[in-house]
């Protein structure tokens, strides 16, 4: 296996999901909540910290997605990486495959992106305009890695459905475990200002993405169980298989998210409406937010060597 490869393609997954998950934060959950109680400085602290993740992501989304494509051609060709450019062969790939056309047209969706988030900065009315655009782009974006996975490989009707199902399993997931880190984010910067119209705002924003998170996580069950019956069949319950045994530590992983995803909706949200231990469950949500987030950076690691292994080569 071509470790540059796995390490450019996770890279990629785990940027574009974060940029997606940031802007759907910022969108449905994070202004919603400030609107809603006016948050000062803390609003202001909170919309420049998603501001630079969103930056930092895309710039790491286009960066990674360049050495994926370089990685890439290397390895149809066989050939060192420096001698994949040389050789015009990263043109090749570009201009003659089907990885190509879909990674040409994922850097115009990221270009696209980047104009429109600088629109605001320039005249800030387009704000609240080209908010919705970046959240449908961003969306875009993280379903699109669908055209880079298994489900390609499906045909027919069975292409269809996996395609669809493996795009909004991205997309689902992108605005779950891509929010983790700013939902963190918000709660720490509630901790550090320690008062009650901060937890106030820190309830709304839990109660908010609690919803999402229901939504999303709802969508990957559904298009989960899909994805893996496309690929494995009657297989799916095998654990003779490389790639069946990462599935199940892939699902190991996200039980576990859903589990810390309940103590935080189930017992600790509500206490943020009390009076009294209001801010250590802010602690415990923010701490709770980072162990998911690093749950998640491995599930997406794992999806990453997922497809590079193909589903049914026994050991």
């Amino acid at each position: 296996m071509n470790g540059l490869l796995v390490v450019a393609r996770a890279l990629h997954m785990v940027s574009t999901l974060l940029l997606a998950g940031t802007i759907w934060f910022r969108c449905f959950v994070a202004a919603p909540a400030f609107r809603a109680k006016s948050g000062g400085a803390l609003e202001d602290g909170v919309r420049i910290q998603l501001v630079r993740i969103i930056w930092a992501a895309l710039a790491v989304a286009i960066i990674s997605g360049a050495a994926w494509l370089v990685f890439l051609a290397g390895e149809i060709g066989d050939v060192p990486v420096a001698d994949a450019v040389s050789q015009g062969l990263v043109w090749t790939v570009l201009t003659q495959t089907q990885f190509g056309d879909d990674w040409t047209l994922r850097l115009e969706m990221a270009l696209l992106l980047a104009a429109l988030l600088l629109l605001p900065a320039i005249n800030p009315g387009f704000a609240s305009a080209t908010d919705m655009i970046c959240a449908m782009l961003a969306a875009g974006l993280a379903g699109s890695l669908a055209w880079a996975g298994h489900a390609t490989a499906t045909e027919g009707i069975d292409g269809t459905v996996h395609l669809t199902g493996d795009a909004l399993h991205l997309v689902a997931a992108g605005a779950w475990l891509g929010a983790l880190w700013p939902l963190a984010i918000l709660l720490g910067s509630v901790r550090r200002a320690c008062d009650p119209l901060s937890i106030a705002i820190a309830h709304q924003a839990t109660r908010r993405f609690s919803i999402l998170g229901m939504i999303s996580v709802a969508v990957i069950l559904v298009t989960g169980v899909i994805n893996t019956y496309e690929i494995l069949g009657t297989l799916a319950f095998s654990i003779g298989t490389d790639y069946n045994r990462l599935l199940l530590a892939k699902i190991g992983l996200f039980i576990a998210m859903l589990c810390i995803a309940a103590v935080n909706r189930q017992r600790l949200t509500p206490r943020l409406s009390s009076e009294s231990g209001r801010l250590r469950a802010v602690r415990q949500l923010e701490r709770n937010s980072l162990i998911e987030t690093g749950l998640g950076l491995l599930i997406l690691v794992i999806v990453a060597v997922l497809g590079r292994i193909p589903p049914h080569v026994h050991d």
